[in-house]
């Protein structure tokens, strides 16, 4: 059976930690990108007709050209939420906002996002992420478990590795079994890494392995 086509918007907003993109169709967010991976560029368009974000190849970097039109109403909305609470969560950044980070994470909790498109196991791992609050980690074999998965280590490595909406859905929080990094997606593993770690002493997080 086809599915009606949606327009996904895309919109580009400066924070404390650098430029991130930001993306939403009719309802939720679909995208968000990391600081540094969103750009201004003279190929794309803001809104995106027909989801020319596709759920299987999520896009490393957004890019919007200036002037594009304004999105609908309920898009906007979404996108003004989601702006709104990513630049209160990234404001004390790179030092550690206190007691304060737990009210700057439940205010993305309550964005509506959009896992249309992805497998049964990565939607429930995905939502998953949003039970570990921050300064709190989970290694990828125990969110496995919690999927109903206990031998699928790896494959959640996977669903990280693609995951859509980083920071409101926090694949950052996922370490290895030994309590080192694991991985993160980037243009290099080292900075990835290196970027993960802050992420996660931001929040409030002394381990590290």
């Amino acid at each position: 059976m086809s599915r009606e086509r949606t327009s996904t918007w895309v919109r580009l907003t400066a924070t404390g930690a650098g430029r991130i993109g930001l993306a939403a169709s009719a309802g939720a967010l679909v995208l968000t990108t990391l600081p540094g991976r969103a750009e201004l560029g003279d190929e794309a368009t803001g809104a995106h007709g027909g989801r020319a974000l596709p759920r299987s190849r999520r896009p490393d970097r957004l890019t919007q050209r200036p002037g594009s039109a304004t999105p609908p109403t309920d898009v906007k909305a979404i996108l003004d939420a989601a702006e709104r609470d990513l630049v209160a969560y990234y404001a004390a950044w790179p030092e550690h906002p206190g007691r304060r980070i737990g009210d700057l994470w439940r205010g993305l909790l309550d964005l509506p996002v959009d896992l249309e498109g992805l497998t049964t196991f990565s939607r429930s791992v995905l939502e998953l992420l949003r039970q570990v609050p921050p300064g709190e980690v989970v290694t990828y074999g125990l969110l496995a478990a919690r999927a109903g998965s206990p031998r699928a280590a790896r494959a959640v490595g996977s669903v990280m590795a693609g995951n859509p909406l980083p920071i409101v859905l926090p694949c950052h929080r996922v370490v290895a079994s030994d309590g080192s990094l694991g991985g993160f997606a980037g243009e290099s593993e080292a900075e990835a890494l290196e970027f993960k770690g802050r992420l996660l002493s931001y929040e409030g997080w002394v381990g590290g392995g």
